[in-house]
């Protein structure tokens, strides 16, 4: 009969259909010892799939796991499924190097106490985010950065995440009550039991005492989470467990929501994190949407304060600043720009918005665009940059590139080599804010710039003897040392400037000098401060100033 099939087909259908989403399929008993094994067992664990038979599953995988096995092998009712789970493979080779894999484990009712399992090379989120901490937690910095790229593989892949908070009041003091080994144990198996329910096997996060953090799809029963980290502890301790839906339309905006609900975690507890969290992700989703429209409507203006020479007080530059017509301050949207991760776009848009003030200006006047170390750090971002100036590159020395402080950069040999691509172009460099952040030397020592802008909160009350004036001395002693020129900014009075220039500063930039300028056209008087402040500057401490 067509379509027919006899015994064996359907085998070696069900066979095909295994290979097409393993490379090794194994069933175990309840004693976790290998009832059946097919596929490429020998790449795997290094030894041919006959010989499994017998062996217990755990010797398939690093000591490291065992927890974890105890887990899904204790833990799995009828007609539920765990993974995939990333595991790590026993080192093989002379280099002994782990390598990783992804298992997942399936109780079929019909197969009673046997569970199917299936594993292949290769995991989720990347096989540098394994728990740092021996007892099975992951440190907070690591989570957040796993976390953060489990979230971009699940938004490009269409699966929705969750982000659950648990709560285990008087689990420590519980663990602290019974001899160490078999406190370490129990946390150990507290740990796994959380791993075993995580998405992709990452694990938690201790966020603090009692108090632990996972991801989960956005499917998994947050009752089924608590009735499993119950029985992990026999019972000792009720979980409280809360499941916040990451339904932000980017991975962007779920990492950020993530961000937002770990930081009240600490301080309120899952229940309030809870209230206020589905808020905090429509406002985001709202904010980037009216972020877009204002790019694409390109609803900002520059405003353009001058930075003149300590001695003679003549013009050397001018710096753009971004005004909003909205209602909301410049230091706000400029901010939200960061937080939204849409930073390089608006650093375009103002580097391109610089270019055209130069094109209608006279040949002796230079403008300083702000960047940030987000942009510097995207490659894009830089042939964005350099092409804005490519049909008339005599605009380049012209445009001075001024790089802000407010994300760290994460790697400096990488930053400078691109900062040398820009200065070799014609871009003059400025590092903005130094003093502002704790990196600052460090920026100074592996970063070659052409100038350095002293951070305004050493400035703005200078004081002859001061510390803020011994401190300033010095780092221009270091400039100068260097061939790097020093700007002061935040300078609001006549004394201020006086002071700064026998310091050595060689050039100034605040209100006793002029304010921001509708058009870089500058001619030197004083100017009083305005009732409220109007400008953004971009900084790593401060953002608006008057």
């Amino acid at each position: 009969m067509p379509g027919s099939s006899s015994a064996a087909d359907q085998t070696l259908r069900l066979v095909g259909l295994a290979f097409a989403g393993a490379d090794l399929v194994f069933e175990i008993d309840m004693a976790g010892k290998v009832t059946f094994a097919l596929g490429a067992a020998e790449r795997l664990t290094g030894h041919p799939d006959s010989s499994l038979v017998g062996r217990a599953w755990s010797e398939l995988l690093d000591p490291s796991d065992a927890d974890l096995l105890a887990a899904l092998l204790s833990g799995l009712k009828p007609g539920e499924r765990q993974g995939p789970l990333r595991v790590a493979l026993p080192p093989r080779g002379a280099a002994r190097l782990t390598r990783y894999a992804s298992l997942s484990v399936f109780h079929l009712p019909q197969l009673n106490a046997r569970l199917s399992c299936a594993l292949s090379l290769g995991a989720p989120g990347g096989a540098d985010h394994a728990p740092a901490n021996t007892d099975g937690f992951l440190a907070q910095d690591t989570f957040a950065a796993a976390a953060a790229q489990l979230l971009d593989e699940a938004s490009r892949a269409g699966l929705p995440l969750s982000l659950d908070l648990v709560e285990m009041e008087g689990l420590q003091s519980n663990f602290e009550g019974l001899d160490p080994p078999a406190g370490a144990a129990a946390r150990r198996r507290f740990a796994a039991a959380l791993r075993a329910e995580s998405y992709g096997g990452l694990g938690a996060a201790e966020i603090a005492r009692d108090r632990y953090a996972l991801l989960r799809t956005a499917s998994a029963s947050p009752e089924r989470l608590s009735e499993r980290l119950a029985a992990s502890v026999d019972g000792a301790v009720t979980p409280n467990a809360v499941q916040l839906q990451l339904e932000g339309a980017s991975a962007g905006q779920n990492v950020r929501a993530m961000r937002y609900a770990l930081d009240r975690y600490i301080e309120d507890g899952p229940t309030a994190v809870a209230k206020g969290f589905r808020a905090t992700v429509e406002r985001t989703m709202r904010d980037t949407a009216r972020f877009k429209a204002m790019m694409a409507s390109g609803d900002f203006q520059l405003a353009f304060q001058p930075v003149v020479a300590l001695t003679g007080e003549t013009l050397h530059h001018f710096e753009a600043l971004a005004r909003f017509d909205n209602t909301s301050s410049p230091a706000d949207t400029i901010r939200l720009a960061e937080e939204l991760e849409m930073i390089t776009e608006f650093d375009l848009a103002v580097v391109q918005g610089v270019a055209k003030a130069l094109s209608s200006t006279g040949r002796q006047i230079r403008i300083a665009a702000n960047i940030s170390g987000n942009s510097l750090a995207n490659a894009q971002f830089i042939e964005d940059l350099l092409a804005v100036t490519a049909h008339n590159p005599d605009l380049r020395p012209r445009l001075l590139l001024e790089l802000t402080e407010t994300r760290a950069l994460e790697d400096l040999d990488q930053a400078n080599a691109t900062l040398a691509r820009l200065r070799k172009a014609g871009h003059v460099v400025c590092l903005d804010d130094f003093g502002a952040g704790a990196a600052s030397l460090d920026y100074l020592r592996k970063l070659e710039v052409d100038i350095v802008k002293i951070d305004g909160r050493y400035i703005q009350r200078l004081e002859v003897g001061s510390r803020d004036a011994i401190v300033v001395k010095h780092v221009v002693a270091l400039c100068a040392e260097l061939g790097v020129t020093t700007i002061a900014e935040m300078i609001e009075t006549p004394e201020v400037a006086r002071i700064c220039k026998d310091l050595g500063v060689n050039l100034g930039q605040g209100w006793a000098f002029s304010k921001a300028l509708p058009e870089p056209r500058w001619a030197p008087k004083p100017a009083a401060p305005p009732a409220a402040p109007i400008v953004a500057r971009r900084g790593g401490v401060k953002e608006v100033w008057s």
